[in-house]
C-alpha cells in the first residue's frame, strides 16, 4: 500500500452513490495533498441496434448528460475545497475497460468508486463494473458503499 495517494481517479455515473464516492475521494485527496480526476464513461453498448444517423443525436445527448453529471459534482463541494486540484474527462466505450485504461494512462495511484451504479442490471450483478475494475486495475481500488 502506498503511503500517499496523489493521483486519484473517480468514476461517476450520476447516481446518489457517485456523490458519496466523490465526497470520500475529496477527503482522501485533502489528506494526501493529491489531485482528483472525475471520469464519466458513455456506455456505447446502449447505442447498439441504432443506425449511424440515429446514433449521432443519441451520442450528443449522452455527452450532454455526462457533462451535467460532472458539473453537478464539481459544484457540489469544490467551491469550498480549493486545495484539491480537480480535472474531469468524458470518455466513450465499455465503462469497465475505459476506467482501467484511463487509470493506466493517467498513472493513477488510487481509484475510488461506488459499489454499484445506476443500471438495474448492475444492481442484479452486484456491481459488475466495480468487480472488473477491482480485479484489473493497475492500482489500489477503494469501493465506497
Amino acid at each position: 500500500m502506498l503511503d500517499e495517494y496523489r493521483n486519484i481517479l473517480v468514476p461517476v455515473d450520476g447516481s446518489a452513490q457517485s456523490k458519496k464516492t466523490f465526497d470520500e475521494a475529496i477527503n482522501i485527496a485533502k489528506r494526501n495533498k493529491g489531485s482528483l480526476t472525475l471520469v464519466t464513461v458513455i456506455d456505447t453498448a446502449s447505442f447498439s441496434g441504432t443506425t449511424g444517423g440515429n446514433s449521432i443525436p443519441l451520442m450528443h445527448e449522452a455527452k450532454k448528460n455526462a457533462q451535467a453529471i460532472i458539473e453537478e459534482l464539481e459544484h457540489h463541494r469544490m467551491k469550498e475545497e480549493q486545495e484539491v486540484h480537480l480535472t474531469s474527462q468524458i470518455v466513450a466505450g465499455n465503462p469497465k475497460r475505459e476506467i482501467v485504461e484511463l487509470a493506466e494512462k493517467l498513472d493513477t495511484d488510487l481509484i475510488v468508486m461506488g459499489a454499484t451504479g445506476l443500471g438495474a442490471l448492475s444492481l442484479l450483478l452486484v456491481g459488475s463494473t466495480t468487480a472488473y475494475v477491482v480485479n484489473q486495475a493497475p492500482c489500489n481500488v477503494m469501493v465506497v458503499k
